[in-house]
């Protein structure tokens, strides 16, 4: 009987390890999300407009959501986290207002994105912006695997020496007329071109492990969770859609480098089913679609995306009433044009007017269409 007891005591035991509750051992989990691009991801909206816009049909379900009871304050989310290495020398917090590049009260898409993703999960969410103005995938975005061959670099050197050559040969003629004349660039070599080209596609895969790296230190709330990258969104292209032998061939080559940049990306933050949206740019609206916003959405239908990769449109939220603003001059009109105008704009065309209310709507559907992936994921 003794023997018997002694067993059962020790079945009892195996079978309460075995069938232990999931949480004695279940991982606390940190979704994240990788925010990239060029300037308009930076974020040139401005908060305020989204007061303006407070009845709109698309802003009104979530402007309750956005200013706090007395109307005064933006809203602190406390369940979602954001970080911006390059934003004032680094910054971090809890999402609010203020993550834009353009002051203390600017947004960018990560605002209405974060809105979505605190929205949809249980877990915290952390926002990883890494952004920077003027940046193309031709050159500085270049992803390892779309890297030009040596042959490739040193043809690229010897047009630009051509170039340089002929330059010099037309300063000699001007100057020969006693016209004014402005000396050539220096010819990169070809080692320095191989600096320039991938430098920021290297720094943000830098910024994004430095950032998995030390996100407990910056917050506090999330020591002990373990970071989970649930989704990658890139909103760039204005420095690629403006080069002539990008536009010759329908902007093909963008096409393939976005695709290489998707892959090399997935595999240098160890993330394979990594969910990615492509948001498009948009800006001058729906009109100005054409060959480039076909060229990004092609990325989509490449049959390895399937089910992972979307191409979210965003020309139906540019502001057309800001567009009116600024095509009337209201811009730099009189003092009170000007107020007008700095209710729903606040910058050209090439950033959204600055409008508040394109940005953030950019951001929900970026939100929608990643959290989406994520939870559709096999």
């Amino acid at each position: 009987m003794k023997l018997d007891r002694w067993l059962a005591v020790v079945v009892t035991l195996m079978c309460v390890v075995w069938f232990a509750p999931s949480a004695w051992a279940a991982e606390k989990i940190v979704k994240v999300f990788i925010l990239a691009g060029q300037s308009n991801m930076e974020g040139k909206g401005k908060a305020v407009h989204l007061d303006t816009y407070k009845d709109d049909p698309l802003i009104k379900p979530w402007y309750a959501k956005v200013r706090s009871g007395n109307g005064n304050e933006w809203v602190v989310r406390n369940d979602v986290f954001i970080t911006y290495p390059m934003l004032k020398g680094g910054k971090h917090g809890p999402l609010t207002v203020g993550y834009g590049s353009t002051g203390d009260d600017s947004i960018g898409p990560e605002y209405g994105f974060g809105l979505v993703a605190g929205e949809a999960y249980d877990e915290p969410v952390l926002i990883i912006k890494t952004a920077w103005g003027g940046k193309s995938i031709y050159e500085p975005f270049r992803s390892p695997s779309a890297m030009p061959t040596d042959a490739e670099f040193q043809k690229m050197v010897a047009d630009m020496q051509a170039q340089h050559d002929k330059a010099i040969e037309n300063n000699k003629a001007k100057e020969a007329k006693g016209e004014k004349t402005n000396p050539p660039k220096p010819v990169p070599t070809v080692a320095d071109l191989k600096k320039s080209f991938g430098e920021y596609y290297r720094k943000m895969v830098e910024h994004v492990k430095e950032e998995l790296g030390s996100f407990e230190t910056k917050f506090p709330q999330l020591k002990g969770y373990k970071p989970q990258i649930a989704g990658f969104v890139w909103h760039q292209g204005f420095n690629d859609i403006i080069r002539a032998d990008l536009k010759e061939t329908k902007y093909a080559d963008y096409t393939k480098w976005l695709a290489l940049l998707i892959k090399d990306l997935r595999k240098d933050v160890n993330a394979p089913d990594m969910p990615v949206v492509i948001g498009e740019l948009s800006t001058g609206g729906i009109p100005n679609r054409g060959d480039f916003q076909v060229a990004q959405a092609n990325v989509a239908k490449i049959a390895e995306f399937k089910g992972t990769v979307v191409f979210v449109p965003t020309a139906e939220y540019y502001d057309t009433v800001a567009q009116e603003y600024f095509d009337k001059g209201l811009w730099k009109g009189t003092e009170e044009e000007q107020a007008k105008w700095r209710t729903i704009g606040a910058d050209r065309p090439y950033h959204y007017l600055g409008s508040g209310k394109t940005f953030f709507l950019k951001g929900v559907a970026f939100g929608k269409a990643i959290v989406e992936l994520d939870k559709n994921k096999k």
